[in-house]
């Protein structure tokens, strides 16, 4: 059996993103004990949910992980394995989910060298161009961090 937070297939979306939320900083807090494979496929199952808010709080959970060389070094099998779902999400339909993904994105850029190809980086360039400014600027900011 899994803790009370990990319900990550509750048919209510605000559970699901308050539980990511919640275990994003579990694992900052407690790192030795979450920090895990076993925990992590959560927060990658999550990337995929049809609910803005879920991904959104899950990118942001995910950002907390990144941002730190150390904690970043425990990613390498989650990058291995949700890395293609997380470059593909600087399309998301939802402009502030494609934000904080390119903002995610370039957190491994800075924290975990060469976890992103090339191919990876070009999927970022082209929204410098887009209309939206935040996700325009956070790929200003991707490809000025490169």
């Amino acid at each position: 059996r899994t803790p009370g937070p990990l319900r990550e297939t509750d048919v209510v979306p605000e559970i699901r993103a308050i539980c990511m939320e919640e275990l994003g900083k579990w694992m900052r807090s407690y790192a030795a004990s979450f920090l895990t494979d076993s925990y992590l496929k959560y927060l990658g199952w999550t990337l995929h949910d049809k609910q803005r808010e879920v991904r959104l709080q899950c990118v942001k959970a995910l950002q907390g992980l990144y941002g730190s060389r150390d904690m970043a070094a425990h990613l390498e099998l989650f990058t291995s394995r949700f890395k293609t779902r997380m470059v593909a999400m600087v399309l998301d339909k939802e402009p502030d989910v494609a934000v904080e993904v390119v903002k995610l994105l370039t957190l491994m850029l800075q924290n975990m060298e060469e976890a992103l190809t090339e191919e990876d980086c070009q999927s970022v360039y082209p929204l410098v161009y887009v209309s939206n400014r935040a996700l325009a600027a956070a790929a200003g900011r991707f490809l000025y961090g490169r």
